[in-house]
């Protein structure tokens, strides 16, 4: 018997072995690689979320608190409230569509930037005089208003870009602040 000195046990992948196993591979990568990105995406949208909710709040908290000890408000549009605040101070609250930012002006030349990234915000005043027996319907106030606002209700929203240029955005805030310092004179 003779021995052959090529053994046949001495075998290599064929061509479509390795095709296969190379689009097996691609596919298992390009999936990891997307999970990858998506789970980078969201985590920072969820940063950009708890970013932009944390700056809503402290500029809630700030307007709130200054609005609730407001003696009385002056003037109302839109986008802006000007109130005599508990320091006697002539403050101004606007909102400035162009930068879209959030400010705080006050007659004593002091500036505040209260929000940034804020996309739009609306100022609308109500009296405190229950309507009907019904104690929580606050009408809007009207003729001699000055005179009459108890409440302001304010909304607000922000939203901010991120990387790819999609908008993460924060839904709309909303508040009804009740003016405690002011009188109703009428």
């Amino acid at each position: 018997m003779c021995i052959n000195p090529v053994s046949n046990n001495r075998r290599g992948y064929t061509l479509a072995e390795m095709v296969v196993a190379m689009a097996v591979f691609s596919i298992s990568g390009l999936a990891l690689a997307s999970v990858y990105f998506f789970a980078m995406k969201s985590f920072v949208a969820m940063g950009n979320y708890a970013l932009l909710d944390q700056a809503n709040r402290q500029a809630m908290d700030s307007l709130t608190r200054e609005i609730r000890q407001a003696k009385q408000v002056t003037a109302c549009s839109t986008n802006s409230i000007t109130i005599v605040n508990g320091d006697d101070l002539a403050v101004t609250f606007l909102f400035r569509p162009q930068t879209k930012q959030f400010v705080r002006t006050a007659s004593d030349g002091s500036y505040k930037v209260l929000l940034n990234d804020c996309n739009l915000i609306t100022f609308d005043l109500y009296q405190r005089n229950p309507v009907g027996g019904s104690y929580d319907i606050y009408p809007a106030a009207t003729g001699n208003w000055q005179q009459t606002v108890k409440v302001v209700q304010l909304s607000w929203k922000a939203s901010r870009s991120m990387l790819n240029g999609l908008v993460n955005s924060e839904n709309v805030q909303t508040a009804r602040i009740v003016i405690r310092k002011q009188k109703n004179t009428s």
